[in-house]
């Protein structure tokens, strides 16, 4: 009896309670209410800037775009004649003529397509080098970036060939020298780069050539053989975005996986 009086007495003190403190249930749903209302701009402004982001990073290579329209007198066939004439003859004035156009005299040129699962991983590695390019590099130079859209239709694209085919055919000795300087790098020697890949790249074979491919322009001082230093195909190494940067940044200088010597600058 005394059990049943005390559980009595527990249950009528929570009703006491309920009944007492009713009115401030809807207080509690109001200010529910309005927060979720005051929240709501914040919520719309954080999924637009997300939204912004990735349309940024979708567009990535095409705000470096060299076209393809033109034929022999496109954007990009008067780059890579540039780049050509200034690894045969790295004169002062060959040199200049491509600091002209690209705006450094040491840049990332690559070749991608829209539709390449390689190139959207291998973006966001050069997104994050150069929003962050300052807090890695000290030396003064600026972040640069050529690209050349494999999967471009131009007004000379026909059935058969593509704008990029026909570029490719116009520029054997162009690859046949980026296939060089390819089998002459450090990155090479360390597997870094697969021969098969070379020779794809060196005989211009349309057939078997395949997005992305990297090449480092480096015409400075700090380099004997000026011009194509580096080539790379397929994905950048790295898990996150930090490491793809990083591994691009080695790149740009020649070192870790780069170099022989293995040595960070």
């Amino acid at each position: 009896m005394v059990v049943l009086t005390a559980i009595g007495a527990f249950f009528k003190k929570i009703w006491d309670w309920i009944r007492q403190t009713a009115w401030v249930q809807p207080l509690l749903i109001v200010g529910i209410i309005f927060g979720i209302i005051f929240s709501i701009p914040a919520i719309v402004n954080a999924i637009k800037n997300a939204q912004e982001e990735a349309a940024a990073v979708e567009k990535y290579y095409h705000n470096y775009q060299l076209s393809l329209e033109g034929a022999s007198e496109s954007e990009a066939d008067k780059t890579t004649k540039l780049i050509f004439d200034a690894m045969e003859n790295p004169s002062e004035e060959n040199v200049k003529a491509v600091t002209d156009k690209v705006g450094a005299n040491k840049f990332f040129f690559v070749y991608v397509e829209d539709n390449c699962e390689h190139c959207l991983n291998n973006k966001y590695g050069f997104d994050y080098l150069e929003k962050h390019w300052s807090d890695f590099v000290t030396d003064g130079s600026s972040f640069k970036l050529a690209s050349v859209f494999a999967d471009e239709i131009t007004s000379e694209t026909t059935a058969d060939k593509s704008a990029f085919i026909q570029y490719m055919e116009r520029k054997p000795e162009f690859f046949e020298a980026a296939g060089a300087a390819a089998y002459n790098s450090d990155f090479y020697e360390l597997k870094g780069i697969a021969e098969s890949d070379i020779d794809i790249l060196s005989e211009a074979n349309y057939e078997l050539f395949t997005c992305p491919v990297i090449m480092l322009v480096d015409f400075t001082d700090k380099v004997d053989e000026k011009g194509i230093t580096e080539v790379i195909v397929g994905d950048i190494q790295g898990e996150s975005d930090l490491d793809k940067a990083k591994f691009l940044l080695h790149c740009w200088n020649h070192t870790d996986e780069f170099s022989i010597n293995n040595k960070t600058e």
